[in-house]
């Protein structure tokens, strides 16, 4: 666990340069630098995962992303319908959806699919009455920590170190230093494909799914209203 403080402390101690010649401002500004760029070699980092819920309004079909939860969300990844067993939502491509449930075939029943469209995501067919669902997904970084010298840094254990090796790169290349610039950045390079390497790796549990097929979209919708209504058949 490390902290913005204690990174700058690393960095100082290496480097020994004071407030004049190295403000914390700037260490800090370089540590957010290499954080972003350790952000943005993954969209599915596991230390961004999260999970919440949303209840579902009769009739509406849009739930733009940022009234989900905290309003943190980045990317939706699972929707379940808790309210009956195992009603997982289904991803679909919008194109599909608008072409089944049009004019005056988009009435309101149980929510079977959702669309991702400008961070919004759209629900079919839409609700016709109030459904809570379950969502998980991967939200946004968060800066806090940047400034605020007691909180940890938002990421895995293993990359704080590596922001610190590229605060020190970009401090000796502002010291005109090249060769201490390159090795240090040369450092944070290894030590972020190193842990991603690990953070990343698959668990030998993890089961596989190949060759998985397409959804039709009115095939499914056909087979799991078969579904229900034979569930409550009685002879």
């Amino acid at each position: 666990m490390s902290t913005s403080t204690e990174l700058v402390n690393l960095v100082r101690e290496i480097i020994d340069l004071d407030e004049a010649d190295l403000p914390i401002s700037l260490i800090r500004t370089y540590l957010r630098d290499g954080y972003d760029r350790v952000i943005n070699l993954e969209r599915t980092w596991p230390f961004l995962e999260t999970s919440t819920s949303f209840n579902t309004v009769v009739n509406q079909r849009e739930y733009p992303i940022s009234g989900i939860g905290a309003g943190n969300l980045r990317e939706v990844t699972s929707m379940v319908d808790t309210s009956i067993s195992g009603n997982r939502l289904r991803l679909i491509a919008l194109e599909d959806a608008e072409r089944i449930w049009s004019g005056s075939l988009d009435t309101a029943a149980r929510p079977m699919y959702f669309v991702e469209w400008n961070d919004t995501q759209f629900l079919y067919p839409k609700p016709d009455q109030v459904y809570t669902i379950n969502v998980r997904g991967y939200r946004k970084q968060t800066y806090t920590w940047v400034n605020d010298g007691t909180i940890e840094v938002d990421c895995d254990d293993r990359l704080h170190t590596a922001l610190a090796y590229y605060a020190l790169s970009r401090a000796y290349q502002r010291q005109e230093d090249a060769e201490m610039a390159a090795m240090y950045k040369q450092s944070f390079d290894e030590a972020v494909t190193l842990a991603r390497k690990e953070i990343m790796r698959i668990t030998s549990a993890r089961p596989a799914i190949l060759s998985g097929g397409f959804p039709y979209v009115s095939y499914d919708r056909w087979t799991q209203n078969l579904g229900r209504t034979l569930r409550n058949y009685q002879p």
